[in-house]
């Protein structure tokens, strides 16, 4: 969708892309620009670029990248006028009368989170009410006060099949707005029903505090599904999604810590004990996305598991999750109870604040679990914990603390330390060849998919891909020079620069102002991405006018005889899939 030069300069203005990327990553300043860990893939050295000048960003770890709005649709998971209109709300912009509905998706989306919250309040109402008598009972057991079920908003779903669907139908929804919405479900007969039933139900807003989804927890000792969650849909997506980060943002942000809980009736108990800061994934292992995100509201995460196998699984895959998005990561160790909530009930939360303070790190964790299965009074059982454990210290990532613990592991078990330290040694240098062979893999992968080599030599189509987007990149730091530079849009082989250099030209034709988002309402974000790497190319090599020009040579020389058959280069494909690969 378009929008004006003039409304597109006010709102960069008012949201100086340093400002908004730093309320969600480190910004680190490096010259005239910014670098930081990105927020769209896991990695311990900053990869991620932030110019000022083009008020931009872009990754060359993922190679994500684009202007501000394009980081907000990104990190908040937005359409672009969701996130033209998130922006312009944040800094007090009034939206253009024309753009103020929105496009379709944004207005279907509108709608679900309508929906959603219509049913919020039927499933509230319904708590209240004389069909809430078993669910309230169930949340006065589990010791949940009022304030602390208005603050969640928890519900009820009744225990028949068609109330929701009956009153959302009367609200003036249609059957397949309320099936991609997951509040009802089609049967093989055709027929539809609730999607919940007999279930108390927990809201799941987004930060913005708009419901886009539910869970609920069934009240028939009968269902074998103890929790349900809803489908994913375009307002819900699960592997980003954290309960309760709503209400836990604000006390990690000062404490720099969160606590990752398993489920929803833990995060609700210890935000009702003054424990604000604790979030849970919602029917799901922790994701790397969920990771990431928590890493952008704290230094330090407290794993708050079950007890039992499943739970020290769990916290295992999490660990390392929270290693490669650079948290410190503690492991609450409970005993006495089998989660948080049964302990808090049992010993107050005094006692659990304390639990909380002397936590175990995750090299500690690591080494315990270390004598799963083994024999420890047994020389066998002995040699085989100091393998792994030799193991776990040689992924600790300091000196000293790695020291620390070889020191220890060598005194406690009478073994001598240059002994422990020779072999934790040779485990990091087997890993290192490894992962520098893979390294190399990743970059030979990249370059060729990007320059297309072939025996070591790029292919004309390689070449001719460079001289595209040092046409591009040239014309936009130098919009004149389109007297001299400018070659006809046909001789582009790569479909998506060949879009790009006619929509620049356009703009230089019209006398229109040059940004990156100026080009946001014409392309995705996978194709922002590409726009922002080639607008940012002079920063990294020097193209001066006889550059330019002999980029147009190689387009002139490397032309299709015939252009209506020739083979276009997806470029904005081509980007996708080496994203996926570092993810």
């Amino acid at each position: 969708m378009r929008l004006s030069d003039e409304f597109l300069d006010r709102l960069r203005a008012a949201n100086r892309i340093e400002n908004v990327m730093s309320s969600y990553v480190t910004l680190k300043r490096n010259g005239r620009r910014y670098i930081c860990l990105c927020p769209f893939h896991s990695e311990k050295t900053p990869s991620c670029v932030v110019y000022t000048d083009t008020e931009s960003f872009y990754c060359f770890g993922c190679h994500v990248g684009g202007d501000v709005i394009s980081f907000v649709q990104r990190i908040e998971n937005l359409s672009y006028i969701e996130a033209v209109r998130f922006l312009a709300d944040k800094s007090g912009i009034q939206m253009p009368e024309d753009v103020k509905m929105g496009d379709d998706y944004t207005r279907k989306k509108q709608r679900m989170l309508e929906m959603n919250r219509k049913a919020a309040r039927f499933f509230f109402d319904n708590l209240r009410g004389e069909k809430g008598l078993q669910a309230r009972a169930y949340l006065k057991k589990r010791g949940l006060e009022i304030k602390t079920i208005t603050k969640y908003g928890l519900g009820y779903a009744c225990a028949t099949w068609t109330t929701l669907r009956d009153y959302m139908l009367g609200e003036g929804y249609s059957e397949q707005e309320l099936i991609d919405a997951s509040l009802i479900a089609r049967g093989k007969s055709g027929r539809t029903y609730d999607f919940f039933v007999n279930r108390v139900m927990f809201p799941f807003f987004n930060l913005q505090g708009k419901v886009i989804g539910f869970g609920g927890r069934t009240l028939d000792p009968e269902d074998k599904r103890k929790y349900l969650n809803t489908k994913e849909t375009i307002c819900y997506n699960k592997s980003k999604y954290l309960f309760s980060l709503n209400f836990a943002k604000e006390q990690a942000t000062k404490t720099k810590r969160l606590l990752l809980c398993e489920g929803n009736m833990d995060v609700v108990s210890l935000n009702q004990a003054g424990f604000e800061n604790s979030v849970a994934t919602c029917g799901t292992a922790i994701t790397d996305e969920q990771a990431r995100i928590m890493s952008q509201y704290c230094d330090e995460v407290i794993i708050c598991y079950d007890a039992d196998t499943a739970g020290i699984k769990a916290s295992e895959k999490a660990m390392r999750l929270f290693d490669e998005a650079g948290v410190t990561v503690k492991v609450l160790k409970i005993e006495g109870a089998k989660d948080p909530d049964e302990f808090i009930q049992k010993y107050g939360k005094e006692r659990f604040s304390y639990l909380l303070n002397n936590s175990g790190g995750a090299v500690a964790f690591s080494l315990s679990r270390c004598e799963s299965g083994l024999d420890m009074d047994s020389e066998i059982g002995k040699v085989e914990y100091l393998k792994r454990a030799c193991d776990v210290l040689a992924g600790i990532p300091t000196d000293v603390e790695r020291g620390f613990y070889i020191s220890e592991l060598a005194q406690k078990y009478g073994v001598p330390r240059n002994a422990v330290e020779q072999t934790v040694k040779s485990i990091m240098e087997k890993r290192g060849r490894s992962e520098k062979k893979k390294a190399w893999q990743t970059t030979v992968n990249s370059v060729s998919s990007s320059v297309d080599i072939k025996d070591g030599v790029p292919s004309a189509s390689g070449k001719v891909t460079k001289a595209e987007e040092g046409i591009i990149a040239f014309l936009f730091a130098n919009p004149d020079a389109v007297k001299y530079i400018s070659p006809p849009a046909e001789s582009f082989q790569t479909e998506l620069l060949k879009r790009v250099y006619t929509s620049l030209c356009g703009k230089i034709e019209r006398g229109e102002s040059l940004s990156v988002s100026a080009f946001g309402g014409e392309f995705e974000p996978d194709e922002m991405s590409e726009i922002t790497k080639v607008i940012n190319m002079t920063k990294l090599i020097e193209i001066n006018r006889e550059t330019a020009l002999d980029y147009v040579k190689v387009l002139k020389e490397n032309a299709p005889a015939d252009n209506a058959g020739a083979e276009t280069i997806d470029l904005a494909e081509i980007a996708r899939r080496k994203r996926s690969k570092v993810k």
